[in-house]
């Protein structure tokens, strides 16, 4: 299956920040810090004004006032009760800041603005850990600065954060998912799939768990549970077209080149604009054993479609765009694609494209195997 990092990293980030909105904002998650934490908001006015300016606080100007009038009654003479309350409304309010810093930068990041993005990432995290020393049972903080350092390509600390979380909120499914995510990152498929599964045990709706926890099975060479995922997942998302080319890559490491072919052709027409399905699907009709699936005149032409769209500085898409030429007998144009492949290619990648690459310049097309990713 065709995973690009870059294009996996992307997702894993806008995927984990989407996260943050949910639970634990606006006015009812502070009045559930009320009700559950305090049975209710002290009577002390200083305090109660707080509470209520954090309540109806919704922009970054009026928590960062809110933040700076706990700072500063936490340097009066305050009851316990009400200096304990202080510091955990304080947490609170620091990790919904936090939020909106996370937020606007990841407008920022889609809209091309990565400084700027960088920057509020930064503002984010220094919110989070400041809510989390306020407050280490807050959850929510931790996940969220879990969140950050996953952002920040701080993995480890994403899944040590990711565990606390799970710890403090075992029922809260996203923490699950990510800690999952950035297992996935790491290598760690078997422990990832475990992951997900108890994300899909809380959520047994997510099209999101299905489909990565047929990513790790597909990584471990297990293509029927994949394919088990894959299918649950387009089930649950049947207009995705990332669902189908999915589905399709597990078919076809079944050999199972109809439905690989079929997937394929749905995708394309369910998003016009996926280099991925159009890569997918001059794959197999450039490399695939059973001639019956191969097409040199299409294969070429979806290559061609999937690196106009994405772009020549993608090995895997000059990699099958030399395959596609290769089955045409366009032996050199595939000699010079997939010279330009190379150097763009991880140094795990790179023996199995000079094999290729040894293949056209004796002018023999390459031929996948059942197993072949």
């Amino acid at each position: 299956m065709d995973r690009s990092p870059r294009l996996w990293r992307i997702a894993l980030v806008l995927g984990l920040l989407a996260t943050l909105a949910c639970g634990g904002s606006g006015a009812s998650g502070l009045m559930g810090i009320a009700a559950a934490q305090d049975a209710a908001a002290p009577a002390q006015s200083p305090v109660t004004a707080a509470y209520q300016r954090a309540q109806q606080a919704t922009t970054v100007d009026e928590m960062s006032e809110v933040i700076a009038e706990c700072e500063r009654l936490r340097g009066t003479e305050l009851s316990e009760a009400n200096a304990d309350y202080v510091v955990r409304l304080l947490a609170f309010v620091q990790n919904r800041r936090g939020e909106l810093y996370a937020n606007q930068a990841t407008d920022l990041q889609e809209q091309g603005g990565a400084q700027r993005a960088a920057e509020l990432d930064a503002l984010a995290l220094a919110d989070f850990e400041a809510s989390v020393a306020n407050d280490p049972s807050r959850w929510k903080s931790v996940h969220n600065r879990g969140v950050s350092y996953a952002v920040q390509g701080e993995y480890e600390k994403a899944v040590r954060d990711f565990s606390r979380a799970v710890e403090l909120k075992p029922d809260y499914p996203n923490a699950w998912f990510n800690r999952g995510e950035i297992r996935y990152e790491l290598g760690q498929f078997e422990e990832a799939a475990r992951d997900y599964t108890r994300a899909i045990q809380l959520n047994p709706q997510d099209e999101g768990s299905y489909t990565s926890r047929g990513h790790c099975y597909f990584q471990l060479g297990r293509y029927n549970p994949a394919l088990a995922d894959y299918n649950r997942a387009v089930q649950l998302a049947p207009e995705s077209a990332v669902a189908r080319v999915n589905r399709g890559d597990a078919y076809r490491s079944l050999s199972s080149w109809q439905q690989a072919a079929a997937d394929y052709r749905q995708a394309i027409q369910l998003d016009g604009r996926s280099s991925r399905a159009y890569q997918s699907a001059a794959w197999l009709m450039a490399t695939c054993p059973d001639a019956r699936y191969r097409n040199p005149e299409l294969a070429v032409q979806a290559a061609e479609r999937a690196v106009q769209l994405e772009g020549r500085d993608d090995h895997r898409l000059l990699d099958t765009l030399a395959a596609a030429y290769a089955n045409a007998n366009r032996f050199d144009e595939a000699v010079a694609s997939l010279e330009k492949a190379l150097p763009l290619a991880p140094e795990g990648e790179s023996e199995m494209l000079e094999r290729r690459l040894k293949l056209y310049q004796a002018r023999q097309p390459y031929r996948q195997s059942a197993s072949s990713q």
